[in-house]
């Protein structure tokens, strides 16, 4: 159960919901030579949060042992929002996450027909094809 958690941890970094987060500046900001006013709204794109090679190394590439002793600095994994606004429902869902694929995984058989199918990254990461697959039931 442990390797399925970081293939969780790593499925929603890559393809996490929502893909943007609005936010309403609480002080006068200065971010990277901009100057944010207090009040304005403010869109925080996650998948360029959560696709930042400075913080995920090989950002692009489903890997789910780098989260083998990877604990993310606070802001930069939010696949279930964060603070106040946080989901409340983030530990059951990856409960019903982990179920669903501990029978999926005993019971079926995925073969993914175009493995090679290029990414598309914004809002998300996802297979052009929408990752046709076959499914088959095993036993």
């Amino acid at each position: 159960m442990k390797y399925l958690s970081k293939v969780m941890d790593e499925t929603i970094r890559m393809r996490g919901n929502p893909f943007t987060m609005l936010r309403e500046v609480v002080k006068d900001t200065e971010l990277n030579g901009y100057f944010i006013p207090k009040g304005w709204k403010v869109f925080m794109f996650q998948a360029t949060v959560h696709m930042d090679p400075e913080i995920y190394s090989n950002p692009e590439e489903f890997i789910p042992s780098r989260w083998d002793d990877f604990i993310p600095k606070s802001g930069t994994f939010q696949p279930f929002g964060a603070g106040s606004r946080a989901c409340p429902g983030s530990d059951l869902g990856k409960l019903e996450i982990s179920i669903f694929l501990h029978y999926f995984l005993l019971n079926y058989k995925f073969e993914q027909l175009n493995p090679r199918s290029p990414l598309v990254h914004l809002p998300s990461s996802d297979p052009i094809d929408n990752c046709r697959a076959k499914i088959t039931k095993l036993r």
